[in-house]
């Protein structure tokens, strides 16, 4: 029985494996050139011969979310659609499984849509530098969207309806962080000085107290980007390592705590006038909602890197 194929009807994370190693196993009905060269090329790898086997989910050891192997390699894939969803307990998990293979190669996978730089991330690939690799969905999806004419039309056509899946699904609906509007003052940090502060690293800069939790930073690893309503722009952005109830100030009593050296000064501040051409944020700064999540699409709007 196969355990690869487009059509079948996995639910959510597990239908974006499934869709991403069946278009690896397609490519190989042209050419073996495709398949190694998306290892080489977002991997590193370069393993010796060629992928013999793909298969999602079924009759893999443990849990993994896929496989590809060759005659001495094996590379697990660990899925994930949304940012901030790895546990520390899940990625053990799947290093024991793999430790009892065979291959003389073995890696484990981790596809996310997370930055690979962030401390989030970091802290996964640390557990076993040399078997875990971290591979964004971004570079996926980049190197599809590049290569989904090298072998004709009707493979092109599937590409490219996969990555319209993945752009709905993943860019636009994944959370990356939150902007926050802030009055700079007295409770908030000097508005004349912070910015100071931040880039000199000043100790009182670790972390940022809130009066709620907001579910645009719930997760770890997600950046956190002040809105400066004097300035009226984004002034600053930093990764939230961790969101807890201190109770340090009354008012604000839960406490966004910066990855280490996360939190800098953007070079050229974000103009209120490019937020609100995104659709949602046409009343950023004028309302009272202080926190606005963004996601990975707006993101990329924000910082000049869509295309």
């Amino acid at each position: 029985m196969r355990t690869v194929n487009i059509f079948s009807s996995y639910k959510q994370e597990n239908r974006f494996t499934n869709g991403l190693v069946a278009l690896l196993e397609l490519s190989t009905k042209v050419t073996p050139h495709f398949a190694t060269s998306f290892l080489n090329g977002l991997l590193n790898l370069d393993p010796d011969g060629e992928i013999c086997t793909f298969r999602v989910l079924k009759r893999i050891e443990g849990a993994a979310d896929a496989e590809l192997c060759g005659k001495g390699f094996c590379i697990r894939v660990e899925t994930k659609i949304w940012s901030s969803s790895l546990t520390g307990g899940q990625v053990r998990r799947r290093l024991r499984e793999l430790h009892g293979c065979k291959k003389k190669i073995k890696r484990l996978v981790l596809l996310t849509p997370d930055d690979s730089n962030s401390e989030y991330i970091k802290q996964f690939c640390d557990l076993r530098p040399r078997r875990i690799l971290h591979l964004e969905w971004r570079r996926v999806y980049d190197f599809l969207k590049q290569h989904q004419n090298d072998l004709g039309p009707v493979f092109a056509e599937i590409v490219d309806q996969f990555l319209a899946l993945i752009h709905d699904t993943v860019f636009e609906q994944d959370i990356v962080g939150a902007i926050l509007v802030v009055a700079f003052g007295d409770k908030s940090g000097d508005s004349e000085t912070y910015l100071t502060e931040i880039a000199d690293g000043e100790p009182g800069w670790t972390s940022f107290n809130t009066p709620q939790k907001y579910s645009g930073l719930d997760g770890t690893g997600r950046k956190l980007m002040l809105y400066d309503k004097t300035r009226m722009a984004i002034t600053a952005v930093g990764e939230i390592k961790q969101v807890r109830k201190t109770n340090r100030y009354r008012a604000f009593p839960w406490t966004n705590y910066f990855a280490p050296g996360s939190l800098h000064v953007l070079a050229e501040p974000i103009p209120v006038k490019r937020i609100r051409k995104l659709d949602g944020f046409e009343y950023l700064g004028k309302c009272q909602n202080a926190c606005w999540k963004v996601t990975q699409e707006e993101y990329r709007e924000l910082t000049g890197q869509a295309r």
